[in-house]
């Protein structure tokens, strides 16, 4: 039967709608518990990849994520088609979601992103996929490995190359590093390999072991001394005072993680 209309002749409207036919019907018309219960009766008589599929996409319709995926899965034991791929992987994302927001389940939102992307075939754009990884992450404070996947997700592959080669300096570098803190306030625009001079300030009266930082004898910030201005990966101006003199400079490097201005001493 090739439509929905009903016919007058008394030999067609004896023929009848197949059962996969009519799930899909049930389906389209968003009659989701019905077409479950059809296809739990199919599943009785054959569990095929097929059926499982089918119950995998039903599921997912009522938003009952971890038994769509269980679904899909049993489909996948028995045959590994890329259609059952793409499908149990975009069920896992949008469960991934949910235990993103609203139920704040970070671990569980990760994990289950991870295994969507592992399962998803090769060919499919992931770009969604890394951009809630990104969030995630970020609310699990893996900031780094937060914005790569936001590199990837927006593609811009180019500044992922570049940021792995900052993650990777900051990790392995002998420099003494630092953070340059206030320039906004002091409206000071940054330029790689800019050299800036550091200069002790002992009538500061919020901080004792202040550091400022000039450039072309314009005062441009401080050097970062408090823990919330800080990285593991460099040195306070408390810890660096005594290293420094009225000559001391420091070469600017690069801006990571969108916060923290980095440069080295000289």
């Amino acid at each position: 039967m090739t439509n929905n209309k009903r016919y007058h002749n008394t030999y067609q409207s004896k023929l009848e709608v197949s059962k996969t036919s009519k799930i899909d019907y049930l389906i389209k018309e968003s009659r989701y518990s019905e077409a479950l219960t059809l296809i739990d009766k199919k599943l009785e008589k054959e569990k095929s990849a097929d059926n499982w599929n089918l119950k995998g996409i039903i599921l997912d319709k009522l938003n009952e994520y971890e038994k769509s995926a269980e679904s899909f899965s049993k489909a996948l034991a028995i045959n590994e088609k890329s259609e059952i791929k793409v499908n149990k992987a975009n069920t896992l994302y949008k469960w991934a979601k949910i235990a993103y927001f609203p139920e704040g389940n970070y671990e569980k939102a990760i994990e289950l992103v991870n295994e969507a992307m592992e399962i998803m075939p090769p060919e499919n754009d992931l770009s969604e996929y890394y951009f809630l990884k990104g969030e995630i992450l970020e609310a699990l404070g893996e900031y780094i490995e937060s914005k790569k996947s936001f590199l990837i997700a927006y593609e811009k592959f180019d500044e992922l190359e570049i940021f792995e080669k900052d993650v990777d300096y900051l990790k392995n570098t002998d420099d003494t590093l630092i953070i340059v803190t206030g320039y906004h306030y002091y409206n000071y625009t940054p330029e790689e390999n800019q050299i800036v001079e550091l200069r002790k300030e002992d009538d500061n009266e919020h901080d004792k072991d202040a550091i400022a930082i000039y450039f072309n004898e314009n005062k441009i910030g401080y050097v970062a001394n408090s823990e919330y201005t800080l990285i593991d990966e460099v040195e306070s101006a408390s810890k660096i005072r005594k290293k420094i003199n009225e000559n001391s400079k420091a070469k600017i490097l690069f801006n990571y993680l969108d916060s923290y201005l980095i440069a080295k001493l000289l």
